[in-house]
């Protein structure tokens, strides 16, 4: 049985890939840090994977909407209203309009039922969604209801109060579990996967770093074919290595991902045939780094370091693998790059997209 990872990303890749065939720009979706900033919420924009051109389409306005994500289905997307003083939230979008994005609902993380503080990350399990709470330390579900919207709280989580940091929520392959880093902890939780509007079953450790300095696990990310697991560590700047197999997370290679010492690291991402791994890094020597991947062993070497604007946080590949888009928090700007296809290494295209603190992209499926 095909995983619902592998699924949704075959969905999004031959939609995308279809809309490129036939001329059509493809859509993003561009999150931001709204307070103190010239950022006014949820951007939409067209991209022409041709020419790497981006225009504006719409904008929503929402606070804070830190990380977004498409609706893998189509139409809709969601995102996290990062905050820690009672405004914590999750809210819907349609964007079924060639130009058109608007808010369907926003609920509340109720802060009298769990520690939901500064939400950061989101992931869409088929009947709900997952959030990952960095100051709160815990992890909630809200099922997704009507016709998209998001419903009251479902189910939370809670780690060691003061203590857990949880940063990113991830399926595995086969979609029977949900794998979720703990920067504070230094640690990888599991869940098995529930069907439904409570998708979080029984939880153990499935990693557990035992270096002397903390590694701050923050991203992962699995190889298409399902064998190999990727961890960006923020804290350590270190890149973790795993080989995967029903459950089972095993580490077979750790490394440096980058020599800035930094510490802050951020986001991580292979390219759509497997063969390059990025990571992205702040706070010193800016930039993201470029591995090549051994297919076989999973193993992964260095061979670059792009250096782009100020914090890049969160970065996209275009579903074809031509191009990598950065949001640069504090360049105001999206920086777009393109992918040399038989080296992997980025060359920057001159061509940024002015938006008020970025730090999400995503491509969005066409319908």
């Amino acid at each position: 049985m095909l995983s619902i990872q592998r699924t949704l990303f075959s969905v999004t890749l031959s939609l995308a890939l279809a809309a490129s065939a036939q001329g059509q720009a493809l859509r993003l979706l561009v999150g931001t840090y709204t307070e103190g900033t010239p950022a006014e919420g949820v951007y939409l924009y067209s991209f022409d994977g041709a020419t790497a051109e981006m225009a504006l389409l719409g904008v929503v306005p929402s606070g804070n909407p830190s990380f977004v994500i498409p609706d893998p289905r189509g139409g809709l997307a969601y995102g996290v209203n990062e905050y820690n003083d009672g405004r914590e939230a999750v809210s819907s979008y349609e964007v079924r309009g060639e130009k058109d994005i608007r808010l369907l609902s926003s609920v509340p993380i109720p802060g009298a039922e769990v520690d939901g503080a500064d939400p950061c990350n989101l992931l869409f399990t088929g009947g709900a969604l997952v959030t990952a709470n960095y100051t709160g330390g815990s992890v909630t579900a809200f099922p997704i209801v009507g016709d998209g919207q998001v419903g009251a709280m479902s189910q939370s989580f809670s780690g060691a109060a003061g203590i857990s940091h949880m940063h990113c929520a991830v399926l595995s392959p086969d979609g029977r579990y949900i794998f979720v880093t703990d920067l504070g902890r230094d640690n990888i939780l599991r869940f098995e996967r529930v069907d439904g509007e409570k998708p979080l079953g029984e939880c153990s450790v499935a990693w557990q770093s035992t270096a002397e300095e903390p590694f701050g696990p923050r991203h992962m990310v699995f190889s298409a074919d399902g064998r190999y697991a990727y961890l960006l560590c923020e804290l350590g700047d270190k890149l973790v290595v795993f080989s995967y197999a029903d459950g089972l997370l095993s580490p077979i290679q750790t490394l440096t991902a980058y020599d800035g010492e930094g510490h802050g690291s951020a986001d991580i991402h292979l390219s759509p045939d497997g063969r390059f791994l990025y990571t992205s890094h702040r706070l010193k020597e800016d930039g993201i780094a470029i591995f090549s991947v051994d297919p076989e062993s999973g193993l992964v070497r260095r061979i670059g370091y792009q250096p782009t604007g100020k914090h890049p946080r969160n970065f996209a590949i275009s579903p074809d693998g031509r191009f990598l888009l950065c949001a640069c928090r504090d360049e105001n700007a999206i920086e777009i790059y393109a992918i040399d296809p038989d080296t992997g290494l980025l060359s920057l295209t001159g061509k940024p997209i002015s938006v008020g603190a970025p730090v999400c992209v995503q491509f969005v499926s066409a319908r």
